[in-house]
């Protein structure tokens, strides 16, 4: 009887930390709340290919264990909808009102 009070005991542990991991990784997500921004996407010779506005939105994307964006941004945009592009290649400007 103790045996299988320990298993179950043992299963809802590892459950829980796998879920608590899954919540880490939300909550390292890089958020620029409720601002209007103009995120660029930048080309090799340093020049903007395209433009777009996010209004009174949000761009993420992940961090890597410095703190630093990685990967792709994540966001709404008013001209085109869903957009992801990559973090090496993005300029993002608060728009000032």
């Amino acid at each position: 009887m103790n045996r299988w009070i320990l298993i179950l005991f043992s299963i809802f542990i590892l459950s829980a930390c796998t879920e608590e991991s899954r919540n880490q990784m939300f909550k390292q997500a890089d958020n620029l709340l409720g601002k209007d921004l103009r995120v660029s996407y930048v080309a090799d010779n340093g020049n903007i290919v395209k433009t777009w506005t996010v209004r009174d939105g949000k761009v993420t994307s992940e961090k890597d264990s410095s703190g630093n964006a990685v990967g792709y941004y994540y966001f709404w945009s008013n001209e085109t909808g869903y957009v992801q592009i990559p973090v090496m290649r993005t300029i993002i400007e608060e728009i000032k009102q």
